[in-house]
């Protein structure tokens, strides 16, 4: 026979999370998202700059052999166009005005990254500790259950003190489902940014820009479905 004081003797650590403590969780895990987010819409903005004066720093020179422009520099032939034009159609100060905000789109980009990475390894830490925190009470609910069903002798009110641990470990179980899924999406999300930066140099062919911009703006590692739902959890 099972001792009936045995199998109620579960150590606190293997206890399930109550329902406030795992919403408290979800909710700071919620909150870096945001934190995130927020990361993401900044980082689209420096991309967005770096391409704008990527484009304008290699600006093509003046068709001439097109014959309407070629007439207008003709009739305004000007010492300063000449110079503008013997100078590859590039001002001085706007090249170096150019480079510099290329240089520090490029450092807002790596600062992103880094902090990007940060709130992602926290996000990760978060999903984990709810997850094994779950993983363990439902183990030991489990085995708990099987002494239950071996013992014919234990009072019928025993199972049902057992069962009111279904819905704080129900809701447990929830949150940590959905922690996981955004996880994992905010992780392919940010290596796809990550990508994208180290990608980004001077060379950088226009089209790949436009790619690099189109993508990030998209976001396609992330389902809208899945995060709505997570706000709906502490809505």
């Amino acid at each position: 026979m099972v001792d009936e004081a045995a199998v109620h003797q579960v150590s606190p650590l293997l206890a399930p999370m109550s329902k406030e403590e795992a919403w408290r969780c979800f909710f700071d895990f919620m909150t870096k998202v945001t934190q995130y987010e927020e990361l993401v819409d900044a980082g689209k903005m420096f991309l967005v700059k770096f391409r704008q004066e990527l484009e304008h720093f290699r600006r093509p020179m003046i068709p001439m052999e097109s014959g309407a422009v070629s007439q207008l520099v003709k009739s305004n032939y000007t010492d300063r166009l000449k110079s503008y034009l013997e100078a590859g159609c590039h001002l001085q100060h706007q090249s170096i005005r150019n480079i510099n905000q290329l240089q520090s789109c490029e450092e807002k980009l790596e600062d992103h990254i880094n902090k990007a990475k940060v709130l992602i390894e926290e996000l990760e830490c978060l999903a984990e500790d709810v997850y094994s925190t779950t993983l363990t009470a439902s183990l030991s609910i489990l085995e708990a259950s099987d002494c239950f069903d071996g013992d014919d002798n234990l009072p019928a009110d025993s199972c049902e003190d057992d069962g009111q641990s279904v819905d704080p470990l129900d809701s447990a179980v929830s949150y940590s489902s959905v922690m996981i899924l955004v996880h994992n999406m905010l992780k392919l999300d940010y290596s796809m940014q990550e990508k994208i930066v180290k990608a980004l140099s001077l060379k950088t062919p226009s089209s790949e820009l436009d790619g690099y911009c189109l993508m990030w703006d998209l976001r396609p590692y992330v389902d809208d479905n899945v995060m709505q739902l997570a706000w709906k959890f502490i809505s």
